[in-house]
């Protein structure tokens, strides 16, 4: 099945950027419903397998922190050849290892399986960029990278309640191997949309290009050092750590007394996510329209209050606060993966990476850790926590508005 998934030629009419950006469409979708199948189960594989809320998180966390681990190795490539078959293979070794995932006789397997489908996913965000910027005419890019985001928020928001509704009545381990199903007649369509044409970069031959290749220490130190962009870091991993364990616990608390919700009805509360796919978009518009840092520490505001309310144990309130806290937090991630490529100047793209690094680092690290929280205070006591971070992303905000910069806006 690989080797005529790969081998497909390409559609009639491989020229039709239409095709194109449909096909990224697909490949964020698919690459996102796999990567967050697991969160939603995690009350499921605590009972399954005897462990801790705090454990289950990895089934989540180990997948983000390969992926991060191959994202950063992909960024260290200056380039890439045949990006058309990159991207499908990965995909569909992602698929298999999905599958896997979900007949694993013990919880050591699942984590295994959802560690290398982790690395696998990888390799498939900064290939997707690169082929977009080379398929796309110049006046279509941002419509096509706004098409590949749009399949990637709708494909986690779609993987997550899916998954959370059919689990009760199916099973964790048949929702798995039904999103594994449903990757193959996605990745033929992709196969036949994505032209080979526009897949390869021109790489010339020998040892000296192949060292080429590869991005130069000299760049990267320009990027880590730069006493700007580690700020940006930083407020990425803390976010992203914040929302995901939020949403890692999020289906604990509603099935805990005093809320007691069925798995089904629980799952739903990823619907939520329906509102960070408005927000990040309204984010760069008024971001040009009133400074990046004043938008970014506005967004930080939202999330806060959102998270407080959460707090409430009535449910109207408590889904209420968790759709607040998800319009902040896309609009936070949104401007500041903005503001870390404008910082970056002509090291955009490593600078970029190096943001998606540590926001995913953090989303696996503190997404496991609030277990901690979870486990020796219950909701308050991880709301702290996340409050806490949302503090020091403040901090760090108002030290980028008070620090000049050769790009600085301290709007």
């Amino acid at each position: 099945m690989s080797s005529s998934l790969l081998s497909s030629p390409p559609a009639a009419l491989p020229s039709d950027t239409r095709l194109t950006e449909w096909a990224l469409f697909l490949v964020g979708f698919i690459t996102f419903a796999l990567l967050y199948a697991a969160q939603p189960l995690l009350p499921a594989f605590a009972q399954q397998f005897g462990i801790r809320a705090a454990d289950s998180a990895l089934a989540l966390s180990v997948s983000i922190g390969t992926l991060a681990l191959t994202l950063f190795v992909s960024a260290l490539r200056g380039a890439a050849t045949d990006r058309r078959r990159l991207m499908l293979s990965a995909l569909l070794a992602a698929a298999i290892f999905n599958a896997l995932s979900a007949v694993s006789a013990s919880w050591s397997q699942l984590l295994w399986a959802r560690a290398l489908m982790g690395l696998c996913l990888g390799a498939v965000p900064a290939t997707a960029m690169a082929y977009v910027a080379e398929a796309v005419p110049a006046s279509r890019l941002s419509r096509a990278m706004g098409t590949y985001v749009a399949g990637t928020a709708l494909g986690g928001m779609c993987g997550r309640v899916g998954i959370g509704v059919m689990a009760e009545w199916v099973g964790w381990p048949a929702c798995l191997l039904a999103v594994s199903a449903l990757c193959v007649p996605a990745l033929m369509c992709i196969a036949r949309m994505l032209s080979p044409g526009h897949a390869s970069a021109a790489l010339p031959a020998g040892r000296g290009a192949r060292q080429g290749a590869w991005v130069s220490w000299a760049i990267w130190r320009r990027v880590l050092l730069n006493r700007r962009l580690p700020r940006l870091y930083l407020c990425g991993a803390l976010a992203s750590g914040l929302f995901v364990a939020a949403y890692n616990y999020a289906g604990f608390r509603l099935q805990a007394p005093p809320l007691s919700l069925r798995p089904a009805h629980a799952g739903l509360i990823f619907a939520c996510y329906i509102f960070g796919v408005l927000s990040s978009g309204l984010a760069g518009r008024w971001a040009g329209r009133h400074g990046m840092g004043r938008v970014a520490m506005g967004s930080a505001a939202i999330t806060a209050v959102g998270l407080a309310l959460a707090c409430v144990p009535v449910l109207p309130v408590f889904v209420a606060g968790l759709s607040l806290m998800t319009f902040g937090f896309f609009a936070l991630h949104a401007v500041c993966s903005g503001w870390a490529g404008r910082e970056g100047g002509v090291h955009k793209a490593q600078a970029t990476a190096a943001y998606l690094l540590c926001y995913y680092l953090g989303g696996g690290t503190l997404g496991w850790a609030g277990g901690w929280l979870w486990e020796h205070g219950g909701w308050p006591m991880l709301t702290t926590g996340l409050g806490a971070a949302l503090a020091c992303i403040a901090w760090q905000l108002h030290a980028l508005r008070q620090t000049p910069g050769p790009a600085a806006e301290l709007a």
